[in-house]
């Protein structure tokens, strides 16, 4: 059976550590599938924070992002009560949508890759629409202070 193959990005911008929960353990003694897409879920969530985009529709945000597909690679078991890394990295940024890349490891072993397509979705319209400005300046904002940092230039003021 051919199978979707996806490959580690160079780098990932944005790193959220948790713990892996005894509710997230399968019938197999490992972190279950539903489970390993529920810590995704987390650690995006907590990336959009940080770029200032909540992804829970309320009054105050019309606009949301939808999940449009989703895979995902395991590379080795994981297990109750491990600190997991979740990196992401947005990339293939387009007018209306972009790819969220994800590698989750323990340590420093990989337990799998997953790749997310991302679309900009207004509620009140029920359809597809453009990336908010508002969230474009702030991925680039956050970009360019990973990159002064990395540089060391980044103004300790």
């Amino acid at each position: 059976m051919p199978r979707v193959i996806l490959v580690e990005q160079p780098a990932y911008e944005h790193t959220y550590t948790m713990m892996v929960r005894v509710t997230d353990i399968n019938h197999a003694g490992h972190l279950g599938n539903e489970a390993l897409l529920g810590l995704v879920h987390e650690a995006r969530t907590h990336f959009l924070k940080v770029l200032n985009f909540d992804t829970i529709v309320g009054s105050q945000q019309p606009l949301g992002l939808i999940i449009a597909d989703i895979a995902v690679n395991f590379k080795a078991e994981g297990f109750a009560h491990e600190e997991v890394s979740v990196e992401s990295q947005i990339d293939e940024l387009a007018q209306k949508s972009f790819r969220l890349f994800h590698r989750i490891r323990r340590k420093e072993q990989v337990i799998a890759l997953v790749e997310t397509g991302m679309v900009a979705y207004s509620y009140s319209a029920r359809r597809v629409t453009d990336l908010p400005v508002e969230f474009l300046s702030a991925l680039k904002e956050y970009r360019e202070k990973l990159n002064n940092k990395k540089e060391g230039t980044e103004n300790p003021a």
